[in-house]
């Protein structure tokens, strides 16, 4: 297997144009097919259609051999040094490759952990003394399998046809020689028991699918709109480290969203979102360049769970990094979107609005990081929400200069101080203005924009998970670890 992968390296050359599904076309399939000394059928649309010249098509890009970067296969980062790859290199690049087609053949829509437990629990049925052999092998590698997750054998039995998975998965154990087949039954050999271990030790590390694009590259989406007539898409130019949260913002400009609803980003079977609503993954700890692979080049995003607006991101390209061009960017788009909340209205797209908004993203990405530093600032060493709200009313009394200005539902009141309420574990704020005085709650206030009190409410409604607006922090504001860290 290996073998064919480097020789499909060599054949490449510096490199052959690919399909959209990155798969080497008709013409290149029966050439590459030729050179592995394969006999090909004529009626080939693609080299996935051949199982002996794609699975080591898939197992070079799977250990770095072939890169396929938009419309063209290139060498790989492992390419130069292929031949100098000693034995322990070797076995682990069997590893990774076997890890490899065992994604592609039996797809789970995530991140291979369910393909490659299909490979190790087959194994494990051949590795039963004595092995079951003929039609009761594939009965035991499919009650096996089902036994051990329903779930599991969805992704095993889906997209086969009418023919039985168990005699697929057994294909490609011998394909990579984890059995041999003599005289029809089948047999572990020292290389599967090997892997059969390997899988059970090293799954976490082996289900890493390799990425799309290093995290130094730019990725170049599609995000497309769902049931909206005309079309409406918008093609975005962003950093590969960027996490899933700031792509929300992006989206949130791109398509002129309030973000006043919730959103989800569907990565496989895994939903990524804001924590503090429940979300199952922490959207800020994924990077484009993680979540986009070789096997995963689209991903869904909700916004506004109750009307449910969903877009298909496609990863499209990767380029190399531009110093000069950093920031995102709309490069094209085309219809309007609808505004949301309403029946009948309509934003027009346009691209010169959207990319001085994303100009402006960055700065409030730092503003961002700022105020979660002094969040966590203020709450250094409190534990629980009592000594969390009584933490936010030390630091907030200290900085606060009061007497101060704020708005309340419109009307200018003066707020003399502040108070925390016990019993809802809430700031209160006192207030004094033309309806009297008396004491409200401390988020209903609205400060200048700039200033202490604006910052200080915006960090206190960041902790709640309240914030709706971009923070401006105040002049020459360099943070809360300096007087209080």
């Amino acid at each position: 297997m290996l073998r064919h992968a480097a020789d499909l390296t060599t054949w490449a050359g510096d490199g052959r144009p690919v399909t959209a599904k990155s798969v080497l076309r008709r013409d290149d399939a029966l050439a590459a097919g030729t050179e592995l000394g394969l006999t090909m059928p004529s009626w080939v649309r693609s080299a996935a259609d051949v199982p002996d010249l794609h699975w080591p098509w898939t197992a070079a890009i799977a250990v770095g051999l072939l890169s396929v970067d938009g419309k063209r296969v290139t060498p790989g980062s492992l390419a130069a040094s292929w031949h100098a790859t000693n034995d322990e290199q070797l076995m682990d690049h069997w590893l990774r490759a076997f890890a490899g087609v065992l994604a592609t053949v039996f797809p789970d829509d995530g991140n291979g952990e369910e393909s490659l437990e299909i490979g190790r629990l087959t194994l494990t049925v051949l590795a039963a003394e004595p092995a079951p052999t003929g039609r009761d092998l594939c009965d035991a590698i499919g009650l096996t399998i089902v036994q051990s997750d329903p779930r599991l054998y969805r992704a095993f039995d889906h997209g086969h046809g009418v023919r039985d998975p168990a005699e697929i998965v057994l294909e490609v154990l011998a394909a990579f020689g984890a059995v041999t087949v003599e005289a029809g039954q089948h047999r572990i050999t020292s290389l599967g028991r090997w892997a059969c271990q390997q899988i059970s030790d090293r799954a976490a590390e082996l289900i890493n699918d390799a990425p799309a694009a290093t995290r130094g590259a730019r990725c170049q989406l599609k995000i497309s709109l769902r049931y909206v007539h005309p079309v409406c898409w918008r093609r975005i130019q962003l950093p590969s480290s960027a996490t899933l949260g700031e792509l929300h913002r992006i989206i949130q400009i791109a398509f002129d969203w309030d973000d006043d609803h919730l959103h989800v980003f569907t990565v496989g079977r895994r939903w990524y979102g804001n924590p503090l609503y429940d979300a199952e993954y922490d959207e800020d700890d994924i990077t484009l360049a993680e979540v986009f692979t070789h096997s995963r080049t689209s991903i869904g995003y909700i916004y506004d769970l109750g009307d449910t607006w969903r877009h298909d991101i496609i990863l499209e390209q990767t380029t190399d990094a531009d110093p000069d061009h950093s920031d995102p960017v709309c490069l094209a788009g085309r219809g309007d979107v609808p505004v949301e909340d309403t029946h009948d209205e309509w934003s027009a797209f346009d691209q010169a609005a959207i990319n001085a908004r994303l100009a402006t993203l960055a700065e409030g990405d730092s503003h961002h990081q700022l105020l979660d530093d002094d969040v966590q600032t203020i709450l250094t060493d409190a534990y629980g929400e009592a000594e969390e709200l009584t933490a936010f009313l030390t630091v907030l009394e200290d900085e606060i200069a009061f007497p101060v200005t704020a708005t309340l539902l419109g009307s200018h009141v003066v707020v003399t101080g502040l108070t925390a309420n016990d019993d809802t574990l809430e700031l209160r704020a006192r207030s004094k203005g033309q309806d009297g005085r008396g004491t409200v709650a401390f988020t209903d206030l609205e400060f200048p924009a700039g200033t202490v009190e604006a910052w200080l409410h915006a960090a206190y409604l960041a902790y709640l998970g309240d914030l709706t607006s971009d923070p401006v922090p105040p002049a020459e504001w360099d943070g809360l670890w300096t007087r209080w860290g």
